[in-house]
């Protein structure tokens, strides 16, 4: 490095930014581009004065503060000219305490929440801007008292419920909050902060439809519009419904709401042939947009990956010479190899579970070199899996041992927390990845490695490949990251633009379901909607159902719960014998009675529409043992049975059996898929809402022929609690959402039983040291 020309060049562009030739998000990639090339270079005490004073006049005195605290250089500042002094002064204004600063873009969006004012903003940012640390600076300045946080996944949300546990640098919200995560939390205090998921939110609100709330948060509000929806498991087709149900509720709720997204494309207002259905949401609803999608606080540096040797920048050079013959999967592992030899770690983005698995084989195939030295911590962690997973062979152990780590949205959630763990600590220094890496969790890596241009079988959106880029490097950790391509499509996608995004409630072309007819305005339902609407409301006073009951499961159209209500109403005296046999089942040892079980499913049947839960469903086969040996019942009932009983090992090992039954060749990777996709999607997101509209127009009927209250009907609500949570105490629910093994949930469930305690192995004692730390200090 010349320091002499980098030191003109930032000169020449320090006076273009004060004279407005050019604007802050350009002046930024510039004083951090400066920052990465001088940080390994030797300063005097002119260079940090200058240094610190670009630093701030960039807003972001960060940069500075990470060439002391990682890059080794000495603050030996001793004396202040006029710009030091300055720039000191500036600096002590973006301190929120004497322990946390903020930087120049996020002051101005806390700025903006202005006490007993209506407050409702919607801010579009880049994944380094730091929007979710922002929420709780608003909190504490206009000192709400009930508060809802809204994040995309359990693993977020139980992230900031420990943050808000045991981070020192949050004492305060410990101190002058109750901290709820559950949904039918009862115990509110004056001051409580609600972190909840969309659904658990819903759920929430059903619980306590008269609470008055101050402040809502909702991370990742692109969610709204289908279109938007990134992860290419079909989990997430649905999400948008739950999100629109929960935003319009919230509106309702809160005067002060923060919405946030990153890299969101709004609609221009004055093209007309652009659908204004958001701009028309905002405008209603009167939020302020707060657009920050060019101020990326840290640097990228995109290269299409080619044959031959070269140099990506003056520490990376890629050496492929001799490759051009060989496969991807080759030419993937040697540019892994180079990365890990100048000492630094890669997340490879892959566009689905499988090819994820397949990159991670190929790695440890064509890996070169002898194998890499694990630490005691990860040794410990694949002991414990062996021994609890009891498949030596399955592609997530055999990676680990290798220091790579495996993450998409089938493998197991706890494990999916640890690999991210132990990647962040440098335990893992590979992590292969799916649309997993953009949403709930946070890592630390210099270098994103894109193999693909789709997810699944889906072209990426502008959005998602800016989203995935943004892995690349971490504020307060480099300042700049490095996104290295194998498909070259990924960078035309990155590089041009996305539709923009929409609200199908406010747009009164648009194609609505039943669900839609509720939390829509007339003005934007059509002539058809309204008349339908009508119609489903004349059902349901036709069987003088409340509007209370209705309104509850709103992510489950009237018209389904009428079907179910009345497919209730016409069972036979038999059948309402099953019904009875099967809750006193679940009640007595979440036992599943299959007779009953049968009847349920046919009640639930005609409104099921995901075609995997509608497959095992239908799906049908003769029982060979017990006591029910010559009946014919439905796969679900199977599966579901093994699962309640042996846990997530023994629906691998009914996959396992029945797969192989034929002499296919199935193997434990798959067996794990599959487990993993029925029990994370079939049974806790799909299966689970059908069990709970049941149970709900199932109690309503009890109530209204024998004239007990609602609550006080036994229906079977212990088999939705160990379906959403995996657990049925307060303490195993709140361990099951943190993430641990389930002997640990298993635990708390049983009692806090010694016997059980006893038989933690090493990894389960520290994962249980850890959750006991978290609930006791919340208590």
């Amino acid at each position: 490095m010349d320091k002499f020309k980098e030191a003109a060049f930032i000169i020449k562009e320090l006076n273009n930014f004060k004279n407005d030739i050019t604007d802050a998000p350009y002046f930024i990639t510039k004083v951090c581009a400066y920052f990465d090339k001088i940080k390994n270079e030797d300063v005097t005490k002119a260079d940090l004065k200058f240094l610190k004073y670009i630093s701030n006049v960039a807003g972001i005195p960060h940069y500075y503060d990470l060439l002391i605290s990682k890059f080794g250089k000495s603050d030996d500042i001793d004396d202040y000219d006029l710009n030091t002094l300055s720039a000191c002064i500036y600096e002590s204004t973006l301190h929120i305490d004497e322990n946390i600063k903020i930087h120049r873009y996020q002051k101005e969006v806390l700025d903006k929440f202005i006490l007993n004012e209506q407050n409702r903003y919607f801010l579009s940012a880049t994944t380094s801007f730091g929007k979710t640390f922002l929420i709780y600076e608003i909190i504490k300045k206009l000192q709400y008292n009930n508060i809802v946080l809204i994040f995309p996944t359990i693993a977020l949300l139980s992230e900031n419920h420990e943050r808000l546990i045991l981070d020192s640098n949050y004492e305060y919200f410990k101190n002058q909050f109750s901290i709820h995560t559950l949904s039918d939390t009862s115990e509110l205090a004056d001051r409580n902060i609600f972190v909840f998921t969309p659904e658990r939110y819903l759920s929430f609100i059903d619980n306590q439809p008269d609470i008055e709330l101050d402040f809502v948060f909702v991370d990742e509000i692109y969610k709204i519009d289908n279109e938007y929806l990134i992860d290419s498991i079909n989990k997430e087709n649905e999400r948008d419904t739950a999100y629109r149900v929960a935003l319009q509720s919230i509106l309702l709720k809160s005067q002060d709401i923060l919405l946030v997204g990153p890299y969101i494309e709004f609609p221009d207002k004055t093209d007309s042939s652009l659908n204004q259905s958001f701009n028309t949401f905002l405008n209603i609803n009167k939020f302020i947009v707060i657009d920050y999608n060019k101020y990326e606080i840290v640097n990228k540096s995109s290269t299409i990956i080619k044959n031959g040797n070269y140099s990506v920048d003056d520490k990376l050079a890629i050496t492929l010479k001799g490759y051009s013959g060989k496969k991807k999967a080759e030419q993937i592992s040697k540019v892994v190899f180079d990365i890990r030899a100048i000492g630094e770690n890669a997340i490879l983005y892959s566009k689905g579970p499988g090819m994820s698995e397949g990159y991670a084989r190929s790695i440890i195939e064509f890996s070169l070199g002898e194998p890499p030295e694990l630490s005691s911590e990860l040794s410990m962690f694949i002991s414990h899996l062996v021994t609890n997973f009891k498949y030596d062979d399955w592609v997530v152990i055999k990676s680990l041992r290798h220091k790579i780590g495996i993450h998409h949205g089938l493998v197991p959630k706890y494990i999916q927390k640890e690999i991210i763990n132990f990647f962040n600590n440098g335990d893992l220094d590979v992590l292969v990845s799916t649309t997993t890496i953009t949403e709930g969790v946070n890592t630390s890596a210099k270098n994103l490695l894109v193999l693909n241009a789709t997810k699944g079988n889906k072209p990426l959106k502008t959005f998602d490949a800016k989203n995935i880029a943004g892995r690349a490097g971490r504020f307060l950790h480099h300042y700049s990251g490095r996104v290295l391509i194998f498909d070259k499509k990924f960078k035309e996608v990155m590089d041009g633009t996305d539709s923009e995004i929409k609200h199908k409630n406010f747009d009164p072309d648009s194609i609505k379901n039943e669900i839609d007819y509720f939390i829509t305005g007339e003005d934007f339902l059509n002539e058809d909607d309204l008349n339908n609407k009508k119609k489903v409301i004349e059902k349901q006073e036709e069987r003088e159902i409340p509007d209370e009951v209705m309104a509850m499961y709103k992510v489950i159209s009237y018209s389904d719960k009428i079907t179910i209500f009345d497919s209730i109403s016409i069972l036979t005296v038999q059948e309402h014998l099953m019904i009875k046999q099967l809750i006193r089942m679940i009640n007595i040892g979440l036992k599943i009675d299959y007779d009953g079980f049968k009847v349920l499913l046919k009640i639930i049947k005609p409104i099921v529409t995901n075609l995997n839960l509608l497959f095992l469903i239908e799906n049908e086969s003769i029982l060979k043992k017990g006591t029910n040996a010559g009946k014919q019942y439905s796969t679900l009932i199977y599966i579901l049975s093994a699962y309640l009983t042996d846990g997530f090992s023994g629906s691998v090992k009914y996959n396992m059996t029945r797969k192989n039954s034929d002499g296919s060749n199935y193997n434990v990777d798959q067996a794990i898929r599959d487990t993993s996709k029925f029990v994370y999607n079939t049974l806790k997101y799909q299966l689970v809402k059908y069990l709970g509209v049941f149970n709900l127009m199932y109690k309503y009927y009890e109530s209204s022929i024998t004239e007990l209250e609602m609550e006080n009907v036994i229906g079977i609500d212990r088999l939705l609690l160990k379906l959403e949570y995996n657990a049925m105490s307060e303490k195993g629910r709140l361990a099951s959402d943190y993430g641990v093994p389930h002997r640990i949930v298993e635990y708390y469930d049983d009692g806090e039983s010694t016997t059980l305690k006893r038989q933690f192995d090493k990894f389960e004692l520290t994962k249980f040291k850890l959750i006991e730390s978290i609930l006791n200090s919340e208590n």
